[in-house]
């Protein structure tokens, strides 16, 4: 059985930071991603919010080491846009601070300056499209406030993925093949499956679907019921590993 294909739309982006520096490194990292598209770039929450009305981007990116500003922004922005994606870029500390507060909703938290920052825009595609993504080695934190089961052994596996493995793992549990997860990440199929070895690895997993169970108890996935049906679909279409 086939995967159903999702039309490649074009992601509005908005960025918001009072770093032009922050601004300027954010617009060279997208500028390689063609389904990514800056609408506008604000460095005061006033500018921002005219934005949401002006240019109702899909995805609002807010990088501050404020916790206050950010709910203030992102609150008052979602009152003007009800169903922007936002993700924020703050200090390690906040992290997990924030992935607690419910109220908020927030999309992706990340580490300003991490890993993740190689793979930003297929970070904003997976939010798009309804998905979550935490920075990778503070994941043990995060899934204790969604309050997932999961044992000390895989939270301490999970800690050493890096922020790109974290999203591969989640997409083998959505039922991705190799080359569906290169296109999404822009990368090449070998350096999936490359990462897939060490992830393979690092978790103990000895098959894709067994990945995929384990990312449904650690929560990178949010509808556990149907992980196996779409694995086992996939694996006509894959190759091994």
């Amino acid at each position: 059985m086939g995967l159903a294909v999702r039309s490649h739309s074009s992601v509005k982006v908005h960025l918001a930071s009072r770093d032009v520096l922050t601004i300027a490194g954010l617009r060279q990292l997208l500028k390689p991603c063609a389904l990514i598209n800056i609408s506008g770039v604000s460095s005061s929450d006033e500018s921002t919010l005219a934005a949401m009305t002006a240019n109702s981007p899909d995805v609002l990116v807010v990088s501050s080491a404020d916790e206050q500003e950010i709910a203030l922004l992102v609150t008052a922005a979602r009152t003007i846009n009800p169903a922007v994606k936002v993700v924020v870029l703050v200090d390690e500390a906040l992290v997990h601070r924030l992935s607690t507060v419910s109220t908020l909703r927030l999309e992706a938290i990340l580490i300003r300056g991490g890993e993740y920052l190689e793979d930003i825009g297929a970070v904003l595609r997976i939010v798009h499209r309804g998905g979550h993504v935490t920075t990778g080695h503070l994941a043990q934190a995060a899934f204790a406030a969604y309050r997932r089961p999961i044992n000390h052994q895989q939270a301490t596996r999970l800690a050493g993925l890096t922020a790109r493995e974290a999203l591969i793992m989640r997409e083998v549990a959505a039922g991705r093949t190799n080359a569906q997860i290169a296109q999404r990440l822009h990368v090449s199929v070998a350096t999936i499956k490359a990462d897939l070895t060490r992830i393979m690895e690092l978790m103990q997993a000895s098959t894709r679907v067994d990945l995929a169970v384990q990312a449904v108890q650690c929560g990178l996935v949010d509808e556990p019921g149907s992980v196996t049906t779409r694995i086992s679909e996939s694996k006509a279409d894959d190759e091994t590993m």
